[in-house]
């Protein structure tokens, strides 16, 4: 599925430019596989791979990626094709427009369909009642893997975890930090 996904990311150059980011770089971060992962990404223009020689988790890898990261603004997905990369533009216009810290794509907002399964959604649900409380402003989809954030907001995020609570985590610090966050609805697929 690496190949379908990276095709979909490299597509969205003219409606990155459309929104505002003039330039595309692509990153990413092959977290142990065993598979052909690294062969296929190495071998598609206009990518770079960066591998990690065991798991190291998935925040680790999203970690490893805003490293080798040059832009101000820093996006990611999985690269599982569930998260519509052709949403970035629209991420990337709020962002500028509102002058936003942290975008989400929110696969709750009402807006879009999700097909997030049944289970996933009442944890999700959970942990977004209790930031909402917590921290006093609506949170929708506190777990979602499709941001963009501002690479100046990096130093109040961390730390941050290498495991899957990484986007979690990063919500709840993106709040305690009165970071300028937004979500705004995509289409999810399971």
């Amino acid at each position: 599925g690496i190949r379908d996904i990276l095709d979909r990311v490299l597509s969205i150059r003219p409606a990155l430019k459309t929104a505002g980011v003039e330039d595309l770089e692509v990153i990413v971060v092959d977290d142990g596989s065993q598979d052909r992962t690294s062969e296929i990404v190495g071998a598609t223009p206009g990518v770079k791979l960066i591998r990690h020689s065991t798991n190291r988790g998935y925040g680790a890898a999203i970690k490893t990626g805003f490293r080798h990261a040059r832009g101000e603004f820093l996006a990611f997905l999985d690269a599982d094709s569930t998260y519509p990369p052709e949403r970035f533009a629209k991420l990337c216009e709020v962002m500028l427009q509102r002058d936003m810290d942290v975008v989400v794509g929110s696969r709750r907002s009402g807006i879009e369909v999700s097909e997030m399964p049944f289970v996933r959604r009442i944890g999700n649900t959970a942990w977004s009642l209790l930031l909402t409380l917590i921290g006093d402003r609506l949170v929708q989809d506190p777990a979602s893997g499709m941001r963009v954030i501002r690479r100046r907001c990096l130093e109040l995020l961390y730390p941050l975890p290498d495991g899957l609570n990484f986007t979690p985590v990063m919500t709840t610090r993106a709040i305690h930090e009165g970071l300028r966050f937004a979500e705004i609805g995509i289409p999810y697929s399971e």
